[in-house]
C-alpha cells in the first residue's frame, strides 16, 4: 500500500469529520487520519529511513513491520508516546474500524458495537482534551450519540497531534546519534 499523496490540515480534517453523518464513514475516516498520525509519530521519532526519498519506507510502508494500524499503535506505545488509556482507546478504535470495514450491518446502537463505543468513550471522556474539543466544536450542550463519537474521535486526533508537537524534544534521532563502532 502506498502513502496517501495529499494530507489534510487538522482543521480540514475536523471540518470533514464534523460534516459526516454516517457512523461507518465517520469511524473509517477518523481511523485513516489516526493511522496517518501514528505513521508521522514514527517518522518523527525514529532515525531517517535508509531508502531513497522517493522510495517506500522500509519500516512504515507496504507490508513491512510498521505498516499496519495495529503495529503503529504498538510501537508508539513501546516508545512511550502513548499512555495506557490512549493505547487501549486506539486498539478499541481499531476493532471498531475493522467492524466498520468488514461487517455488512454496522449499527453503533446495537451490541456488541454499542459496548465497544461506550468503552472507547470511557477511555477519553475524562481527559481535559475531550472537554476542550467539546467546547470548541460542539456548542449545543448535550451531545447526541453521533456527536459524542465525533468528539471522541476528534479528541484522539488532538492527543496524537499534541504528541507529535513534543517529539522534537524527545526523539531518538535528536537525543542520540547512531552507533559508530570502530
Amino acid at each position: 500500500m502506498h502513502k496517501e499523496q495529499k494530507t489534510l490540515t487538522f482543521d480540514e480534517f475536523a471540518d470533514g469529520l464534523l460534516r459526516e453523518r454516517q457512523p461507518r464513514a465517520l469511524v473509517i475516516l477518523a481511523s485513516a487520519q489516526i493511522d496517518t498520525q501514528l505513521r508521522c509519530l514514527c517518522e518523527a521519532f525514529l532515525f531517517k529511513k535508509s531508502a531513497k526519498i522517493q522510495d517506500d519506507d522500509e519500516l512504515l510502508d507496504g507490508d513491512n513491520p510498521l505498516s499496519t494500524f495495529s503495529s503503529r499503535i504498538k510501537i508508539c506505545s513501546r516508545l512511550g508516546l502513548l499512555d495506557k488509556a490512549l493505547f487501549d482507546a486506539l486498539n478499541t478504535l481499531r476493532n471498531i474500524r475493522n467492524q466498520a470495514a468488514h461487517w455488512i450491518l454496522f449499527g453503533p446502537g446495537d451490541a456488541p458495537l454499542r459496548d465497544q463505543i461506550r468503552h472507547l468513550t470511557s477511555l477519553i471522556i475524562n481527559r481535559r482534551s475531550y472537554r476542550l474539543t467539546v467546547s470548541k466544536f460542539f456548542h449545543n450542550g448535550k451531545l447526541s450519540e453521533l456527536e459524542s463519537l465525533q468528539a471522541v474521535l476528534l479528541t484522539l486526533c488532538v492527543l496524537l497531534e499534541s504528541t507529535r508537537m513534543i517529539i522534537p524534544k524527545i526523539s531518538l534521532a535528536k537525543v542520540q546519534k547512531p552507533l559508530k563502532l570502530n
